[in-house]
């Protein structure tokens, strides 16, 4: 595991990062590993796009492919590394352009659960 890819995993995941972190490497110690090594630190790693673009490709990839917990995850990782609410809410409007209707609307019915679930925890 490298040091920077474990930063970009958590800054990506937020206050659960370690939590969600664990819980992977109990399904399989490797899945760990390679999210950290492969995922954070290769792809995540890589030039040309910056931080706030790749979680924009995160969320609405998630979105798209009805990975509604993991999409969750994402959503409250983003809010906490400073990701715009606007931003992520346009993200998830264009689904329905390129997903259909039923994907963005599941996706911002998450949208809103998670940015509920803050102005409750004082987050807003």
């Amino acid at each position: 595991m490298t040091q920077a890819g474990r930063e970009r995993r958590r800054r990506a995941q937020g206050a659960k990062a370690d939590r969600l972190q664990e819980s992977l490497a109990r399904l399989d110690p490797q899945l760990a590993s390679w999210a950290d090594g492969f995922v954070f630190d290769e792809v995540w790693g890589r030039p040309g796009l910056d931080f706030e673009t790749r979680m924009l490709v995160a969320i609405t990839a998630l979105a798209a492919t009805d990975r509604p917990q993991q999409l969750r995850n994402y959503l409250f990782g983003g809010l906490q590394a400073g990701v715009p609410q606007a931003a992520i809410q346009e993200a998830l409007v264009m689904l329905a352009v390129y997903c259909g209707f039923p994907t963005a609307i599941a996706a911002l019915a998450v949208w809103d659960e998670v940015k509920a679930s803050q102005r409750h925890a004082g987050g807003e």
